[in-house]
C-alpha cells in the first residue's frame, strides 16, 4: 500500500502523459491550470495528508504538502442557522476519503480571537469534495476544492443588518416594525389583551431640515433617535419608519394612562435643545395613538389611524398626543376627496411628466433621463408625488395612468432622437399594481412598436418592496419584458428587505442605490455602519453580479467623485440636473454632451 500511495502522489504531481502528437505539454498545462486557478485544489492520500496542493489553496492554508488537510483546517466551524463547532466526521476531507461528497458547503476557518475585538479572526471557504477513484472504483484519496468567500459572507451580513435596520439612526426599521407588530398582535390576541402603536412626527422638523441641509438634519435624526430609546423602558419597541417618522410599540396596554405615559416620555425627551452647527434648536412631538383591538386588529390599519391620529395632534396645536377617534374624518376626507379627483384627471390632462438627466460617473457623458410624474389639480394644486402616487395604487387608477406614462415618455425619448439628440435611454417606474396587470406586456410591446422607440432604450425600474410580495409573479412577469430586449432596474435598493436570491434569481441589469446612501458618504466611520462602507459594499455588490450600478442622490462634486473613485457606473441627482419639463431638459442634456466632449477633446480623445 505505501507503494500504491507514492505512485499515486508522483502521478498526481506528474500526470502520466498519453503518447500522442501533442504529448509533450500535457503535464505541463495540467500543472498551469492548477497553479492559476483561482480555486484552492488539494489532493490528500487515505490518511488525508496532502500529496499536492495549488497556490491558491496555500493562500489561505499555509504551505500544505505533506500535512492532513483536517488538522490544518483545526477544529473549524460549519454554517447552519449559526456558527457551530464541525466534528471530525463532517470534514471535508474525512468524508471525501470515506466515499462521500460534498456540495457548496460554507465552512469558517478558525483563527482564534482578536484580543482587541474579542472577535473570532478567520476565512469563509466554500467547499466542494469527492473521493479519489482508481479505474476499478477503488478510493485511493480524496480531493478538496474550495474558494475564499470571505468578502461574500462580509457583503451578506451587511445586507442581512440593512434589512432589519434603519441605516442612519441604527434603529429597527420598517420591515422590522411590522415583523414585531404582527408577533405582538398574534400575542395579544391569543392572551385577550390589548397593545398600542404610536406614531410620531417631529414638529417643524423640515424647515430645520431645508434650511440647515440634509447632513445637519440627518445629524439631528440621529440625536432625536438616541434620546427617543434612551428615554423608554426595554419592554418598550421603537422604530423608524422613514424621514422623521417614528413608530412605537407598547405590549403593556390595558390601562389608557401607560400609553399616556409613554407618549409623555417621548415627548419630555425632546425638552432639551438639540446643538447643531453652533446653534441650539428645539423640536417638539405631535404623536398619535391607536389600540388594538378596540381600533383594529389589521397592521395596515393601526397604522393608518395612528398616522391620522398624529395629523390630529398636529391640527391641535402640535407638541401634544391624541388617541385616534372614528370623529377624526377631515384627512380621511380630503383623501377621499383626492382619489375621486384623481379619477377625473387623466382625462382633464392635468398629468405632466418631468425628466431628470442620467450621466456616467467618470465622464460626465448623458446617457438617459429618468421619467417623473407629476400632477397638478384645480382645486388642490401642484400636488406631491408622495400624496398622489400611493393613493392612485390603493384605487388601482397607476394602471391607466401608467399606460399614459410609458407611452409619453417613450414618444418623448423618440421625439429627442429625431431631432438629433444622441439616442438616450429612458427609464420609468413600474408600479406594484402594473405588474400585476396581465395586460402589462401587451401594452409595452405595442407602445414600442407605435412610437418606432429601440427596445434596449427602454428602462423599467421596480422597487424592492413588490418583489417579495409574489416572487412566483415577479421572476415570470420580468423573464417576459427582459425577452421583449428592455433592460430592468432595481430602484431604491437597500431601503427594504434586500435580499441576494433575487438578485441572483431575476433578470436584473441595473440596480439602483437609494439617494439616503449617497447623502451618508460623509459619514467615513469605521465601523461596517459607516455611509461609505455601505456605499462601497453596494457598488462591490453591483460589480460582483455584473450589474450597472447607479448612485441616486447626488448634490455634490464631493459625492460625485467619491462614487466615480469607488466604481460607481452611473449618477443622478440635483448635482447634473433637476427634474422639469422636456424643453428645459432637452437644453440640460445639451450642456452636459457639450461640456463631456470639452473634457474629452481637452484630454485629447479627439484629432483637431
Amino acid at each position: 500500500m505505501p507503494h500504491a500511495r507514492q505512485r499515486l502522489a508522483d502521478e498526481v504531481r506528474n500526470p502520466p502523459v498519453q503518447p500522442t502528437a501533442h504529448s509533450g505539454s500535457h503535464a505541463q498545462i495540467l500543472r498551469l491550470v492548477l497553479d492559476n486557478m483561482a480555486e484552492g485544489v488539494c489532493v490528500a492520500d487515505l490518511d488525508g495528508r496532502i500529496i499536492t496542493a495549488n497556490p491558491a489553496a496555500e493562500a489561505v492554508f499555509g504551505p500544505l504538502h505533506g500535512v492532513a488537510f483536517d488538522e490544518r483546517f483545526g477544529p473549524g466551524f460549519r454554517l447552519d442557522d449559526q456558527i457551530t463547532p464541525c466534528p471530525p466526521a463532517l470534514r471535508p476531507m474525512t468524508r471525501a476519503i470515506r466515499g462521500d461528497s460534498i456540495e457548496r458547503q460554507s465552512l469558517f476557518i478558525d483563527r482564534g480571537q482578536d484580543p482587541d475585538s474579542g472577535q473570532r479572526r478567520g476565512a469563509w471557504i466554500r467547499v466542494n469534495a469527492r473521493p479519489l477513484l482508481e479505474t476499478d472504483g477503488r478510493i485511493v484519496g480524496g480531493v478538496v476544492v474550495f474558494r475564499d468567500i470571505t468578502h461574500i459572507k462580509a457583503t451578506e451580513d451587511r445586507m442581512a443588518y440593512l434589512a432589519q435596520f434603519d441605516l442612519l439612526t441604527g434603529l429597527p426599521n420598517r420591515f422590522q416594525f411590522r415583523q414585531r407588530l404582527d408577533r405582538a398582535i398574534h400575542a395579544a390576541r391569543g392572551a385577550g389583551r390589548r397593545l398600542a402603536v404610536l406614531f410620531l412626527d417631529f414638529d417643524k422638523f423640515k424647515e430645520i431640515n431645508d434650511t440647515l441641509g440634509h447632513e445637519l438634519g440627518d445629524e439631528l435624526l440621529v440625536a432625536i433617535a438616541r434620546r427617543i430609546a434612551d428615554s423608554l423602558d426595554p419592554s418598550v419597541f421603537v422604530s423608524r419608519l422613514g424621514g422623521d417618522e417614528f413608530t412605537v410599540i407598547v405590549e403593556d396596554a390595558e390601562e389608557r394612562s401607560t400609553i399616556v405615559a409613554v407618549a409623555e416620555r417621548l415627548q419630555r425627551a425632546l425638552d432639551n435643545p438639540f446643538p447643531l452647527a453652533g446653534n441650539a434648536y428645539t423640536l417638539s412631538a405631535s404623536v398619535g395613538g391607536v389600540v388594538f383591538p378596540d381600533d383594529s386588529d389589521a397592521i395596515d390599519d393601526l397604522l393608518r389611524k395612528a398616522d391620522m391620529a398624529m395629523y390630529h395632534a398636529k391640527e391641535q396645536g402640535r407638541n401634544n398626543f391624541q388617541f385616534y377617534n372614528a370623529a377624526m374624518t377631515a384627512v380621511a376626507a380630503e383623501r377621499l376627496a383626492m382619489k375621486t379627483l384623481l379619477a377625473q384627471a387623466l382625462e382633464r390632462g392635468q398629468f405632466f411628466l418631468h425628466y431628470q438627466p442620467l450621466v456616467e460617473a467618470g465622464s460626465g457623458r448623458p446617457v438617459g433621463v429618468e421619467a417623473l410624474l407629476r400632477w397638478c389639480s384645480e382645486e388642490f394644486g401642484l400636488v406631491s408625488p408622495a400624496n398622489f402616487i400611493p393613493l392612485t395604487e390603493e384605487t388601482g387608477l397607476i394602471v391607466p395612468i401608467g399606460r399614459w406614462v410609458l407611452e409619453t415618455a417613450c414618444r418623448q425619448a423618440r421625439a429627442w432622437e429625431l431631432a438629433g439628440q444622441p439616442p438616450i435611454e429612458i427609464a420609468i417606474n413600474l408600479s406594484p399594481r402594473q405588474l400585476r396587470d396581465p395586460a402589462l406586456l401587451e401594452h409595452v410591446r405595442h407602445v414600442l412598436d407605435s412610437t418606432g422607440l429601440d427596445p434596449s432604450r427602454l428602462v423599467l425600474e421596480i422597487t424592492e418592496g413588490l418583489l417579495i410580495e409574489d416572487m412566483a409573479l415577479s421572476r415570470r412577469v420580468l423573464t417576459a419584458l427582459k425577452r421583449l430586449g428592455i433592460r430592468l432596474a432595481l430602484d431604491d435598493f437597500g431601503t427594504g428587505y434586500s435580499s441576494l436570491s433575487y438578485l441572483n434569481s431575476l433578470p436584473f441589469d441595473i440596480l439602483k442605490m437609494d439617494g439616503s446612501f449617497t447623502r451618508n458618504l460623509s459619514d467615513a466611520r469605521g465601523d461596517n455602519l459607516g455611509g461609505q462602507a455601505i456605499a462601497r459594499a453596494i457598488i462591490a455588490l453591483g460589480q460582483s453580479l455584473n450589474m450597472i450600478l447607479v448612485a441616486e442622490g447626488v448634490e455634490t462634486a464631493e459625492q460625485h467623485a467619491w462614487l466615480t473613485k469607488t466604481g460607481c457606473d452611473l449618477v443622478q441627482g440635483y448635482h447634473f440636473g433637476r427634474p422639469a419639463a422636456a424643453d428645459d431638459v432637452t437644453g440640460t442634456l445639451q450642456a452636459l454632451e457639450l461640456a463631456h466632449s470639452a473634457r474629452q477633446i481637452g484630454h485629447g480623445d479627439f484629432a483637431i
